[in-house]
């Protein structure tokens, strides 16, 4: 039987990452894809979605952003990530560059705080998870778990 101190430091140990947990939900509320009638663009994107029977992959994206466009040289634009992406999701860009009140108010509701940022749903639309950048073998792997 493992001593009192072992048993403290466990008892820690998952005080630490549940707290972890409960503070990254607090700061990135789960999010569903759906359409709000804000903008004509993102409803039709929603319809699209729901419409295939696939799952969403929704990038939030600058061009003034040096991490967004590496993501896009370095991950996006290659055959494999882009075939996985496009055989098995539908995807859509939210451009942040010069971002009309529409766009500002998607950003604000789906807790963006650092781009890129991409935000996986499921084929109902609720959000599975999210990530700001991966090389291209993490990529894949991040797609793969969401099929």
């Amino acid at each position: 039987m493992p001593d009192i101190d072992t048993r403290i430091k466990a008892a820690a140990a998952v005080l630490v990452v549940l707290c972890g947990v409960l503070f990254y939900r607090m700061r990135h509320p789960s999010t569903t894809f759906a359409a709000d009638g804000m903008d004509s663009n993102w409803d039709a994107a929603v319809q699209r979605s729901q419409g295939s029977g696939q799952p969403t992959v929704v990038l939030f994206s600058a061009n003034w952003c040096s991490a967004c466009q590496s993501l896009h040289r370095n991950v996006l634009s290659r055959g494999d990530v882009w075939g996985e992406l496009q055989s098995h999701y539908n995807f859509y860009t939210v451009d942040l560059s010069n971002p009309s009140p529409q766009v500002q108010a998607h950003a604000h509701k789906f807790g963006v705080e650092f781009i890129p940022l991409m935000i996986r749903y499921d084929v109902n639309g609720k959000e599975t998870d999210r990530t700001n950048y991966l090389g291209p073998a993490e990529m894949i792997a991040w797609l793969k778990a969401g099929e």
